[in-house]
């Protein structure tokens, strides 16, 4: 595989992408809505107002619920030991609830950047010239594949990173322990959400490569957003928790996904198949 060949691939690929607004300008702004403007918003509330305390014995005792189904006991202790409702809203909330927007933003905007990896290619009439090119289909994937991983990964771990500083600056001497650095965040954004990335990608340059318009391959790359909406349900309702094993264990079977997926892409996607999909 020629390193010159696939690289100039994911060049073009990326300037192609942020040279559309469509494509750059909703995944720089859902991961600040969600992953940034949210927790900060959230935390300066917390710690400047007791809006949670009107809510009277229900929210305490559901608050106490959720605490009872906590994996780490250490992280009960911690919660509990908060002096106010609302601190420990934003105690469970930047711990768990959080978790999901994540997953749901790197589903979201990798979907976004995959979509418009073989699909953008048909709608700028520019697929030809790439299937007539002395490229092998290895060369071809690898570099559409990480022209959208770079960019979908990146933005998620520079919201991460802008988050914690935020967050933790606005809340320096108010909690025991700093956020966003335990092992489970660790293992989401350095394990599992690269994973997640990749898988969301892989399946959905599968579909780009066999759909004819963006809109079509974005709709099916949607179907993802389900299951971490569930798990957002899950979380919020202490019906599961994400514990460091379980992140560790889901990263590993997306990691071997990962694999099958693209083996199966290279092998099952030929030079004809792209072609008669922008024809028909």
């Amino acid at each position: 595989m020629n390193r010159n060949v696939w690289g100039a691939i994911l060049r073009k690929d990326i300037g192609s992408a942020f040279a559309s607004r469509k494509v750059w300008v909703p995944m720089v702004v859902l991961s600040l809505l969600l992953c940034g403007v949210m927790p900060v918003a959230a935390t300066w509330i917390g710690i400047h107002t007791d809006w949670m305390e009107g809510a009277g014995g229900d929210a305490e005792k559901a608050i106490t619920e959720l605490v009872a189904h906590l994996p780490d006991n250490r992280v009960k202790e911690e919660l509990l030991s908060l002096p106010s409702l609302s601190l420990r809203f934003v105690y469970f909330m930047l711990n768990f609830m959080l978790v999901p927007f994540y997953l749901l933003t790197a589903i979201i905007n990798s979907s976004v950047s995959a979509a418009n990896s073989f699909v953008g290619e048909k709608e700028r009439r520019t697929l030809e010239s790439l299937l007539f090119a002395p490229i092998s289909m290895t060369e071809l994937f690898t570099g559409k594949v990480l022209a959208a991983f770079l960019p979908s990964y990146g933005i998620a771990l520079a919201t991460f990173v802008l988050a914690a500083l935020a967050v933790n600056g606005l809340a320096g001497g108010v909690f025991a322990s700093p956020f966003f650095l335990d092992a489970s965040w660790l293992l989401l954004m350095g394990w599992l959400v690269p994973a997640l990335v990749l898988f969301s990608i892989l399946l959905n340059v599968l579909i780009s490569a066999r759909v004819k318009t963006f809109q079509e391959a974005q709709q099916f790359g949607g179907l993802l957003v389900l299951p971490v909406i569930g798990l957002l349900v899950s979380q919020s309702t202490g019906l599961v928790f994400l514990s460091p094993l379980i992140l560790f264990a889901a990263g590993g079977a997306l990691a071997v996904l990962d694999v099958l997926l693209l083996i199966f892409l290279i092998r099952r996607t030929s030079r004809n198949q792209l072609f008669e999909s922008q024809i028909h």
